[in-house]
């Protein structure tokens, strides 16, 4: 199962290893995503994933970006090319990165380098189903990653994988069964729960928690959370 990862740390001065980027204030996300949508002429700022702009600070930025409609290449040579110009004296590397399906930028703070610098991670898929894999709630005390394993235990449970790319998929066949949001709380929750239902860990819990099967459902859950 592939977890969302809070916190950035793809940038490192060479020589020590010390990150080169921070965490991000709530009230600086959206301008410095705005810093970003005009380096890239992407619009971002509804595309938001995980706690970012949810919580009081991030460790990143993950944002969702539609690959049906951009080419993650062509976005990271853009990118690079900012990098060499911008920063002449530097390994653009240090600025641009590439890691599966997510180019990293070493983004200025509110676009002000004197604030210092924050990951951003802008990740290729689909943004409708992203929004609700990757979702995270302020109203929660848990993490995003926490609410993945949390569906990936319920799924294990019903004979089901679950991935934030690929959906609910068949734990036999690996074939396939719906990325659509509803379908995947009524798979899981049972009829009559919606994607709401699995807004947090808090949520899922209170949805399952009458049913006869309940203590299967959560075992891995809850060994991981131990």
């Amino acid at each position: 199962m592939a977890i969302l990862k809070e916190g950035g740390n793809i940038f490192k001065e060479p020589e020590t290893g010390k990150p080169l980027t921070q965490r991000i204030a709530r009230d600086s996300v959206d301008p410095t995503i705005g810093w970003v949508e005009k380096l890239t002429g992407l619009s971002l700022k509804d595309m938001k994933l995980g706690s970012t702009g949810i919580r009081s600070s991030s460790g990143d930025i993950d944002i969702a970006v539609d690959q049906s409609k951009n080419d993650k290449e062509e976005v990271f040579q853009k990118l690079k090319a900012w990098a060499e110009k911008t920063h002449p004296n530097d390994n653009p590397r240090q600025w641009v990165a590439k890691s599966g399906t997510n180019v990293h930028l070493r983004t200025p703070i509110n676009g002000n380098p004197a604030n210092g610098f924050v990951q951003t991670d802008l990740m290729f898929g689909d943004p409708k189903f992203m929004q609700f894999a990757l979702r995270g709630a302020a109203d929660s005390e848990f993490k995003g990653q926490h609410r993945m394993i949390m569906i990936a235990s319920i799924a294990k449970a019903q004979g089901y994988k679950w991935s934030p790319t690929n959906g609910l998929v068949d734990r036999i066949t690996n074939e396939p069964v719906t990325k659509d949001p509803g379908e995947v709380a009524k798979t899981l929750l049972g009829d009559g729960a919606t994607a709401d239902d699995m807004r947090s860990v808090e949520t899922i819990n209170a949805k399952i928690k009458t049913d006869p099967n309940y203590e299967n459902l959560v075992k891995d859950a809850k060994d991981y959370f131990e």
